[in-house]
């Protein structure tokens, strides 16, 4: 099973709605303010999770009332009210509920915005999705994110944007070969804080080049952000 996660952050509505039309998903879950999406564009979610602190009462109260049944099956909707005090975040909530439902594909969506810790915060939930051997995608109209700890294939047909970014999450990235990419590498060591035995060069604005293109890596993890603009 796949799910889709729509989050409390910056949210195209016409994006959102294709890609969640285009990828076909199994579960959608909304988090929090991320409902808001879902009453404007008339999208019944099978899972609301949240603390609701960044709601109106009077939506939520509406969307309650607009959800009782949803579809031609007249499914109800699950709702988990969660403290407001509590050690995890409302989307990691949400990811732990799909995880644990059996999906192995989770795409986060609103997950990018104005507050930046919440945006580091979810790509450390990409970690987890790595961690737990789930495809995890952060994504919005712009880019597309996940972690790498391995070799990866990409095809160029199936690229999210022409740009190619490859930035260390870990300390180091060993023996990195990139082939198939304009600007090829062989055996490099890559480092998040550019340390005295990494190489000297930017993972920045790479391009496929070839119908497919190969990420090869000895240790540590990369996040591979793909880039529309």
């Amino acid at each position: 099973m796949k799910a889709a996660i729509v989050a409390g952050g910056f949210v195209k509505d016409g994006f959102t709605l294709n890609y969640i039309r285009e990828h076909k998903f199994d579960m959608l879950y909304a988090v929090d303010r991320g409902m808001e999406f879902f009453c404007r564009t008339g999208l019944c979610p099978d899972v609301v999770v949240g603390d609701f602190d960044s709601v109106d009462p009077s939506v939520s109260a509406a969307c309650r009332e607009a959800w009782r049944t949803c579809g031609p099956e007249g499914k109800a909707v699950t709702w988990e009210v969660l403290d407001p005090v509590k050690d995890d975040t409302d989307t990691e909530h949400a990811l732990q509920m799909a995880i644990a439902a059996g999906c192995q594909e989770l795409h986060l969506l609103g997950a990018t915005g104005s507050r930046l810790d919440h945006v580091l915060g979810n790509i450390q939930l990409l970690g987890l999705c790595l961690r737990l051997g789930v495809k995890g995608y952060l994504v919005d109209e712009h880019n597309r994110l996940q972690l790498i700890g391995g070799n990866m294939r990409l095809l160029q047909k199936e690229q999210f944007g022409k740009y190619v970014s490859l930035i260390p999450y870990t300390p180091q990235v060993t023996g990195l070969t990139l082939t198939g990419f304009r600007y090829p590498l062989t055996e490099y060591t890559m480092s998040c804080f550019y340390l005295e035995d990494a190489a000297p060069i930017s993972g920045i604005s790479n391009e496929i080049a070839a119908k497919e293109a190969w990420i090869e890596l000895k240790s540590g993890i990369l996040i591979l952000v793909e880039s529309r603009d």
